[in-house]
Parts: C-alpha cells; sequence; structure tokens
C-alpha cells in the first residue's frame, strides 16, 4: 500500500468516526460526512472502481457499527449493515467524483459537486423513501411531494455537513500534498 493510500483510507476513518455525532442529539440528525468522503475519493483515489470500493466499504462499515451499537430499537438482531440504496447513492457521488480527478479542482466545481451530491442524495434517497413505503406515503404526486417535505427539515444539516465535511478533506488533503510529494 502507498503513503497516498494509507492517508487517503485515514480521511475515510475520520469519516466513519464522524458519523458519531448524531450522539450529540437529533439536531444533528443527517449531519453526515459519508456523501463529502464519497466524493472525496472518486476525487483523489486512482481509479474509479477503488473509489467506489473504498466508498462502500466505508459506508458499510460504519452502517455495521451504528446499526448495532447506536440503532439498537431499529435493529433488535444483529445488523450485516449492508443498505443497497443508500451505497448506491454514495457510489454515484463517488463517480461525481472521479470526474474532478481529471482537472483540478476550483471553486466553481467544489461548490458545483458539493450542490449536486447533497441535492442528489436527498431527491434520490426520499424517492426510495417513497417507493419502500408501504404506510406512510400514498403512491401518487401528493404522495412524493409529503415525502419530499416530510425529508425537508434534514436537509440543511446535509448541505452544512457537505460543504463543511468537503472543505475540511479537500483542503487537508491538498495541504498535506503541497509538503508531501508522494501523495501528488
Amino acid at each position: 500500500m502507498t503513503k497516498r493510500t494509507g492517508i487517503l483510507i485515514g480521511f475515510l476513518a475520520l469519516a466513519i468516526a464522524s458519523r458519531f455525532f448524531i450522539l450529540a442529539g437529533p439536531a444533528w440528525a443527517n449531519f453526515s460526512p459519508m456523501a463529502s468522503m464519497a466524493l472525496f475519493a472518486g476525487t483523489y483515489f486512482s481509479n474509479r472502481l477503488q473509489a467506489i470500493s473504498w466508498t462502500i466499504l466505508a459506508v458499510w462499515f460504519s452502517n455495521l457499527l451504528l446499526n448495532n451499537i447506536l440503532y439498537t430499537q431499529y435493529f433488535p438482531t444483529f445488523s450485516l449493515g449492508f443498505d443497497g440504496v443508500h451505497m448506491g447513492i454514495f457510489a454515484l457521488i463517488s463517480l461525481l467524483g472521479s470526474s474532478n480527478a481529471k482537472n483540478a479542482m476550483n471553486p466553481t466545481k467544489f461548490i458545483g459537486t458539493n450542490l449536486i451530491s447533497a441535492f442528489g442524495f436527498f431527491i434520490l434517497s426520499n424517492l426510495a423513501v417513497w417507493v419502500a413505503s408501504e404506510i406512510a406515503y400514498p403512491k401518487n404526486v401528493q404522495g412524493l411531494l409529503a415525502c419530499y417535505a416530510a425529508g425537508l427539515p434534514f436537509l440543511k444539516n446535509s448541505l452544512l455537513s457537505q460543504f463543511l465535511f468537503s472543505g475540511l478533506f479537500f483542503g487537508a488533503f491538498e495541504s498535506l500534498k503541497a509538503r508531501i510529494p508522494a501523495l501528488r
């Protein structure tokens, strides 16, 4: 394993640990580094398959921990941590990040990819809730709109965490790259 890969994996480990912000209370719901981590992995891992693989592994491992430690009321038996919908969404965000890898990140690209990541996650995850819900939302336009309306309170934390964690991950790695030639 190269020094670059080791440091990138270290960033993913920090993202996993940061998911425990939810312990601070319900106001921290959806304040998560995972979409930023996926964008970061797509941008800095050397190929798309590697970026997607590490992203899915990080999402799975953090789900495994959270589901079996914090969310036991929802998972009364051991949870394997698999969540195909969210893993798929984060894989798509990782692919979005891989489009950054070919060209240098600039402020416009940083803002654009982070907005697409946050709003894309909101749209796709709420669509999945609406599709999968047997009771909560009727299968019509009103039900879909009600599902999106119910998700709006979580969008603020998603946007805040998206830009905060992306700023930290991208900024810290670029700072390290400037000092450590092996990371370039």
